[in-house]
């Protein structure tokens, strides 16, 4: 039986606590700081930062391979999470509709671009304010 996402979850923050690395306390600032999407270049949630090992670009085998890239053999990805509230509409036993807020959460498999040959990381930016780096 595979595991739950939240079993995932729970595993990597306890293998970092083990490690010695407190997941939270890490400063993530500026646009596309941390880990983030190479193809919406947002950042990813805290939740996601806590739970990826590498800082700079992550995206799905398939967004990799749109891009010209390939995943080099024996690579191991990991996870991020995503979750929304879905509307779904119910129908009553009296013939009315209800429209129930259900949450979704799902996860995907990622890998940091120093898992990918053929692709080249997007170049850093400097900011105007204060000169700082918002890659």
């Amino acid at each position: 039986m595979s595991k739950s996402i939240y079993e995932m979850v729970t595993d990597r923050i306890i293998n970092q606590l083990e490690q010695g690395v407190i997941p939270w306390q890490k400063p993530w600032t500026g646009v596309r700081s941390g880990a983030y999407n190479r193809i919406s270049k947002k950042s990813y949630s805290l939740l996601n930062q806590m739970l990826l090992q590498h800082d700079g670009e992550y995206a799905t085998f398939k967004q990799w391979q749109d891009l010209g890239g390939h995943v080099r053999k024996g690579e191991k990805s990991e996870i991020v999470t995503f979750w929304k509230i879905q509307p779904v509409e119910e129908e009553q036993e009296d013939g009315t509709k209800v429209v129930k807020q259900i949450p979704l959460l799902r996860y995907f498999n990622v890998f940091h671009i120093s898992q990918v040959n053929g692709v080249e990381p997007l170049p850093k930016e400097t900011s105007v304010y204060k000169g700082l780096q918002t890659i």
